[in-house]
């Protein structure tokens, strides 16, 4: 197990940063704020953040760093007929790397084109930036049910993608810990430089006015707090696996609380610093293009594959360098949560196959992964990740994380005497109580709200695809999960 420990606190509190700053940061953050009221998101946000969202990623921690395991047999400790839950969501985080590793080598394939920018002086989609990202690098079809052709160029990149994961990943935590150190916090400097240029651009100030504004009606609207619970979900990285996983890799008497709570600070920078930059940058389109802010950008691709190259090709100077500035920004707090992501898939099956390397295990989900990917490498690609995507966030996560704190507060007093001696801040065991209880209820809301959407009703698809494409195989992740745990119900216990 020494193999699998991080290195040092901080190496850890990097880790766990780099897992919950993705790409929601920079896309979901910013439209949140715009949609309720500016500040009175903020408020909403800070508030759930530090009363709820804390005291959950500290029990997903602890749950790790108590048991020495990742989430099957973490949850086994706790009663052997819940490794099921672990095994879901393992196959859910496989399932979200699947298309999250063909984001990743997007990113890559603009900083491709990028760097050589720097030596052509010209950015290729300059111009015509919305078709050089859906026609050029997807060639995307006209529907799910049009398979079109297949992409080269996001092939290439989604390999190269895949052979650095394997590498960063193949030694567990021991690599992990070299990587992490760059790849963490690069992010937060490239962000400052960016946020610096962005928010100095004409017409910049249209929505960074949005950030400053405060619409109190929004303060007492259920939507504002439900959407700041949603974002707090998400970005905390909260039900994805990966959190107990790299509570597991810490040391046995370490430390926890003050560790999430820095954890909770660095990614809320962060997530400040994508707004100042989305903003601007946003404001600046619509003064060039004489239109409304809240058209500018509505989809999350678009935003960061179309929209904002457009605005780094407008630039006068330094295009391209700010180009590569961006894109190396994106793939770094991407390959940092698919670190995340893969660990919490291949330590379960480490642990339950003893006998196999890490070197081993890493190679075969590398390779899996590889191949399922694939099929978002079609002409509807974009519509499969779209689906899927929409339902694993809606509905997967969802389910598991309320079942995940209905056993938190079953293991109730298992938790609160170890979180207690392993934290300088945050003792009081009611603490986690009150908390897990309110999160508990939001969390059983957001549920019910998606299921009052509807199941089988999202976007312009078709019920027929969003059965085949989204709900049947969130279903089967349970259905064989739960047949896992009735034909090896045992839990390994660790040497």
């Amino acid at each position: 197990m020494s193999k699998h420990l991080w290195s040092s606190k901080w190496v850890f509190i990097l880790a766990a940063v780099g897992s919950a700053a993705g790409l929601w940061n920079i896309w979901k953050f910013p439209f949140l704020v715009y949609d309720h009221g500016g500040w009175a998101f903020i408020i909403a946000y800070l508030v759930m953040l530090f009363v709820v969202g804390v005291s959950i990623l500290i029990g997903e921690i602890a749950l790790g760093q108590k048991f020495r395991s990742a989430g099957p047999n973490a949850f086994g400790n706790i009663h052997k007929n819940l490794k099921w839950l672990g095994w879901a969501f393992a196959f859910g985080t496989f399932a979200i790397l699947s298309y999250y590793i063909v984001v990743i080598g997007w990113s890559m394939d603009y900083l491709y084109y990028s760097i050589k920018a720097l030596f052509t002086w010209v950015l290729p989609w300059a111009g015509w930036w919305s078709d050089f990202f859906f026609n050029n690098i997807l060639g995307i079809s006209d529907g799910v049910s049009q398979k079109g052709s297949f992409s080269t160029p996001v092939f290439w990149w989604t390999l190269a993608s895949l052979i650095l994961l394997y590498f960063f990943t193949r030694n567990s935590a021991k690599s992990v810990s070299k990587v992490i150190i760059y790849t963490a916090t690069l992010p937060f400097i490239t962000l400052i430089v960016l946020a610096i240029k962005w928010v100095t651009l004409p017409g910049a100030e249209l929505w960074l006015n949005y950030i400053l504004s405060f619409e109190s009606a929004k303060l007492w609207s259920l939507s504002t707090w439900t959407a700041a619970a949603g974002q707090i979900f998400f970005t905390l990285s909260l039900a994805m696996w990966a959190m107990i996983v790299y509570g597991a890799f810490k040391k046995p008497k370490s430390e926890i609380a003050k560790s999430v709570v820095y954890v909770a600070i660095w990614n809320t920078i962060i997530s400040f610093l994508s707004a100042f930059a989305v903003f601007g940058t946003l404001g600046y389109l619509a003064t060039q293009n004489w239109v409304a802010v809240t058209e500018v950008a509505k989809w999350w691709p678009s935003l960061a594959f179309a929209i904002i190259p457009e605005t780094l090709a407008t630039f006068s100077s330094f295009s391209a360098l700010f180009s590569v500035i961006f894109f190396v920004t994106i793939f770094f707090l991407a390959i940092d949560s698919a670190m995340a992501l893969l660990e919490a898939f291949t330590f379960p099956i480490l642990q339950r196959f003893k006998k196999l390397s890490s070197q081993q295990v890493t190679a075969g989900a590398i390779i899996l992964l590889g191949l399922v990917s694939m099929r978002y490498m079609y002409g509807n690609g974009l519509y499969l990740l779209d689906i899927l995507d929409y339902y694993i966030q809606n509905f997967f996560m969802l389910l598991l994380g309320f079942v995940e704190i209905l056993i938190f507060l079953y293991a109730w007093n298992k938790f609160r005497k170890f979180i207690s001696k392993h934290s300088d801040w945050l003792k009081s065991s009611y603490y986690y109580l009150i908390t897990w209880i309110i999160w508990a209820c939001v969390l059983g809301w957001l549920l019910l709200a998606s299921f009052h959407k509807g199941v089988t009703t999202y976007d312009s698809y078709e019920a027929a695809d969003l059965l085949n494409y989204g709900l049947y195989p969130v279903v089967w992740f349970i259905v064989v999960a739960i047949i896992i745990n009735i034909i090896d119900p045992k839990v390994p216990k660790n040497k």
